[in-house]
């Protein structure tokens, strides 16, 4: 760290939270809802009607929910994810690209019916410094794939993990980054820590190589949670 860097005081670290939208750059407008994703596989189709007993009736030509969960190369899940986020730009789509991406090579039809470009919404905590965008993709993905009762425990298992975690742990480029726990599953609480602890700005490449890392965190430990409660 150079000499400025470290004349610098806390406070000047510590961004607040319109700094840290303003940090982020323009992105597109609009948030992506973890439960959009129903209606974009169902779009077209004509829901067949109703049967008699009330039952409900899967709509003719879409997916039967939950997607077939297959086990895939984590360390291929992790490394699509970390190079997506730097590449296109966001937590969200790094582990939607992780998740759905890896399962539409691996798997295909349905997963491949899933744009993962739906997912750069959730960059800078869905605009707001929110929700980790790495938490409400890899919930879409859950969500996708496991019953209801069953992906509401992972979800809360993942969040409670992300919350403790010494992130980043995933550093394929060796660069010895400090890692924090976020005590949080707020993108500006987690980034904030980072910045506090290493004394780098929100718009040095060591802070995106940070936030790589846990986009690339986020997607092993979703897809361990999955395994352990899927296979």
């Amino acid at each position: 760290m150079d000499e400025m860097k470290q004349k610098e005081s806390l406070a000047q670290k510590k961004m607040s939270r319109a700094d840290f939208l303003k940090g982020m750059g323009k992105s597109v407008a609009g948030i992506t809802l973890v439960g959009g994703m129903s209606a974009f596989l169902a779009g077209c189709e004509n829901e067949a009607a109703a049967p008699a007993d009330n039952t409900v009736s899967t709509p003719q030509g879409a997916p039967e929910w939950p997607f077939e969960y297959v086990e895939v190369d984590i360390s291929k899940a992790e490394a699509r994810a970390y190079n997506a986020y730097k590449t296109q730009g966001g937590w969200g789509i790094g582990v939607a690209e992780g998740l759905f991406g890896t399962m539409a090579d691996e798997v295909g039809y349905p997963f491949n019916q899933i744009p993962t470009g739906a997912y750069i919404n959730a960059s800078g905590g869905y605009q707001s410094s929110s929700l980790c965008g790495t938490i409400g993709a890899a919930a879409a993905f859950i969500g996708t794939v496991a019953e209801k009762d069953t992906a509401k425990q992972i979800i809360k298992d993942l969040i409670a993990w992300y919350k403790e975690a010494d992130m980043p742990i995933y550093q394929p480029e060796e660069l010895q980054l400090p890692t924090t726990v976020a005590n949080s599953e707020i993108c500006y609480d987690s980034v904030s820590n980072f910045m506090t602890e290493s004394g780098y700005g929100y718009s040095d490449p060591e802070r995106k190589q940070r936030c790589a890392g846990v986009t690339a965190d986020v997607t092993r430990k979703t897809l361990e949670l999955l395994n352990d409660a899927l296979l």
